[in-house]
């Protein structure tokens, strides 16, 4: 059998020696985000503001949708609709966002040319890095005895007290979910860089075949033949997952195919590190990031590192900093509500103010809102359009 570490290490030599890789320059603002003769627009409205959504070329409205409260049910997707009509022209989804419901709901809204043309679709592989790609190291994991798992457990200890992922400002308190999640992925990065000689040729053709079925499965559940942006890794919490072989290899097979256009990545879990490693990558055109008011001292200066580098930005989380969360099990940390008041004064919704916020950093192009309603689309895209920073159709 074939070295598999040589035949990864031999894939990115290839791959890096092919890519389109954008100029690599520091831009100035209007160089990276003002419209110029290679942009794509789509669904573009006045009264609305839009940025560009960097090496991609899109333009986008500087409020996007959220996916995660989309169903495929009645009253569930409709306000995409409406959305969509008052100039908002990029939806996100996931393959998990209620158990593919999400994704069939957005169909409902894309089911004709005409109408798949007016939006830019983005989806992500949700289940990659917790399923296909840990599925095999879960394996290892068992196999292992109780002394070689402390080992483990001391590592994964070591490397969250390296990336200071768990500094709770920076944490941010968006579920406990967080912590499990981080964990679980660290677990795997310690067992691929300790035992990831044991893995087979063919598993590692598995892991690979696993995100491809996972878009399968989403276009399908999409209606549509291709999404403009796939994030993969989805969640990702330290830069190795931005350079899993397999995972860039499948996007690779997936691109040829012309079934994915651009490749990003998603992070709520250490963003800045995600954000400056995704800058660094020769493979990703944007990501989409926690940042707020928690954790701006850590995030706003990679985000600024980013746009030097060209790579679009979504900023997600925005809100759920100074407003609790829509369960009511997640508060605001101490001091950030009477922090979003004196930022940004007036009577606006606190989340409206949020956005209000984001969109004044020049270095990201959109925010991302989880709207259910007619009146919440209205006041989110009033938000857009007030810095000097958006391009008004």
């Amino acid at each position: 059998m074939s070295d598999p570490k040589i035949n990864r290490r031999t894939f990115i030599a290839a791959a890096g020696a092919t890519a389109a890789i954008a100029s690599a320059g520091k831009l100035s603002y209007g160089q990276s985000t003002k419209p110029g003769p290679n942009v794509e627009w789509r669904n573009r409205q006045s009264g609305i503001g839009y940025r560009r959504l960097g090496k991609t070329e899109l333009m986008v409205s500087e409020i996007v949708c959220g996916g995660l409260v989309v169903k495929d049910e009645p009253g569930k997707w409709e306000f995409l609709e409406t959305a969509i009509d008052k100039g908002i022209n990029y939806i996100d989804t996931a393959s998990n966002y209620n158990r593919g419901g999400s994704e069939r709901g957005v169909a409902k809204v894309i089911d004709t040319p005409s109408k798949r043309e007016r939006v830019f679709i983005t989806s992500k592989t949700s289940q990659w890095l917790k399923t296909a790609r840990s599925k095999p190291y879960a394996a290892i994991w068992e196999s292992l005895n109780a002394r070689a798992q402390a080992r483990v457990r001391a590592e994964i200890g070591a490397r969250v007290k390296e990336q200071g992922i768990f500094e709770e400002y920076y944490l941010c308190n968006y579920g406990d979910w967080q912590i499990t999640e981080a964990e679980k992925l660290l677990r795997d990065d310690v067992l691929e860089d300790w035992y990831g000689d044991q893995l087979s040729d063919e598993t590692r053709r598995g892991m690979k075949q696993g995100l491809i079925d996972e878009l399968e499965s989403s276009l399908k559940n999409l209606g549509t033949d291709h999404v403009d942006i796939l994030f993969a890794a989805h969640g990702a919490t330290h830069a190795k997952h931005l350079e899993c072989p397999e995972l860039l290899e499948a996007v690779d097979t997936l691109k040829r195919q012309g079934k994915v256009r651009f490749l990003g990545v998603s992070a709520h879990n250490d963003p800045a590190a995600v954000t400056r490693a995704a800058a660094d990558s020769e493979y990703y055109d944007m990501a989409m990031v926690a940042y707020n008011i928690s954790n701006e001292d850590w995030v706003a200066p990679a985000l600024k590192y980013a746009h030097e580098k060209d790579l679009g930005i979504v900023a997600m989380k925005v809100a759920r900093a100074p407003h609790p969360d829509r369960g009511g099990k997640v508060d605001p940390l101490p001091g950030l509500v009477e922090k979003m008041h004196r930022l940004v004064p007036g009577d606006q919704h606190i989340a409206e103010k949020a956005y209000t916020w984001g969109l004044r950093n020049p270095h990201i192009a959109a925010c991302i809102s989880a709207m259910t309603n007619e009146s919440m689309i209205r006041s989110n895209v009033a938000v857009t359009g007030k810095s000097p920073y958006a391009f008004m159709a």
